[in-house]
Formats: structure tokens, sequence, C-alpha cells
């Protein structure tokens, strides 16, 4: 793989991480509660991006090609989930505009690292995304020292971004800016996470019409 090819994919990968989606909304809102728990899921994150990129290397999105109607099963799960996900989220932030004394950011966060693995699972379409973008960089042909490479330079970067991230919105000036509006938080991100559901289901929904 030339040099060239390095650098268009780590751009184009990067490029893809830092558009704002359900993953980094995430960091944002347990970011201004509490370190550790953005922190792991920001390691979650990369284990369900880790997944997709393996999967995408190794060649085995060709499983949907033999298989249309996968996907659509797959697009339908992975919406109910972050719609679920969503729902909570919301609920968690009404609840605390109700209560009187808000945590102001603070408090704790219940297993934070499956949070956010399930979060970028629920979107089978990054399996898309990822073999669309190695079939524009990966040779073909291509060994097992390259592939592997590919991975560990993918992952590296992803895991420095999102640690990045979850540092960030952790920080003492974040939080102090921002921590009030925690509840606010959970209600725009679980919004976000139901409209982004609404549409990957509505997707399935005409692929199968079609």
């Amino acid at each position: 793989m030339t040099a060239a090819g390095w650098g268009g994919l780590l751009l184009a990968w990067f490029a893809a991480l830092a558009l704002p989606g359900p993953d980094i909304f995430l960091l944002l809102r347990l970011g201004v509660r509490q370190r550790r728990a953005a922190v792991l899921a920001a390691l979650g994150i990369m284990s369900g991006n880790l997944l997709w990129i393996v999967v995408s290397v190794l060649g085995l999105a060709a499983l949907f090609q033999a298989l249309p109607g996968l996907l659509p099963i797959m697009q339908s799960a992975g919406a109910l989930v972050l719609g679920f996900l969503g729902a909570q989220s919301m609920r968690s932030g009404i609840a605390q505009l109700r209560v009187a004394e808000a945590d102001r950011g603070e408090g704790s966060v219940s297993r934070p690292w499956l949070l956010g693995f399930t979060t970028n699972l629920a979107n089978p379409k990054a399996l898309i995304f990822f073999t669309a973008l190695l079939a524009q960089f990966l040779p073909a042909g291509a060994g097992w020292d390259t592939r592997i490479a590919i991975i560990a330079a993918m992952v590296a970067v992803g895991v420095a971004w999102f640690l990045s991230i979850a540092i960030a919105s952790s920080a003492a000036a974040f939080r102090g800016w921002f921590g009030r509006a925690a509840p606010w938080f959970d209600i725009v991100a679980g919004a976000l996470f139901v409209v982004i559901a609404a549409a990957i289901l509505a997707e399935a929904v005409l692929a199968v019409v079609r």
C-alpha cells in the first residue's frame, strides 16, 4: 500500500469520525457527568468500530450480497435498539428537570462501555461505509500484514479521537459551562437517537417494499 493510499485512507477515516453523530453526542452526554464513564464509553464505541472494520477488511461484507434480506433485518433491529436508548435518555433528562436539586452533571453511569458498544453497533450501515471506504484504498490481493496494519491504524486513530472527545467533554472548564445543562444533553441526545432510529427504520422498510 502506497503512502498516498495510507494518507487517503486515514484522512477519509478521520473526516468520518469528525462528523457529529450518536457516538459523539453520547460522549458529550456522559462527559458532563463523569470522566470515567465517558472514557469507558469511548472504548466501547471503538470496540464496535473494531468489529465493523475487521468484518470489512476480511471481506465478510459479501454476505450481505448473498443474502440481500439480511441488511434490512439488521437495520430494523439496530433502529429499535437506538430508539430504545434514545427514549431512555430523554426520560432520564425529563426526570432530572423535575427534580428541584439537579445533579449539575455529577452522578454515576451504569455500564458505560456497554452503552458505547451498543450505540455504535445499533447502526449496521457502518458495515457498508467501511466496506466502501476500504474498497477505495485496500489493494487487491493485499496480504495479512497489510490488512492487520490497516486495522491497527484505523483503531489507533479512532481510539485517539474518541478518547480526546471524552476527556475534553469531562474537563472542569467544559463541565463548568455545561454541567447545569446535563438534563438537556440527555433530552437532545435522546431525541437525536430517536430521529436517527426512525430514519434507519424507514430506510429498512423501503428496502423491503422495493
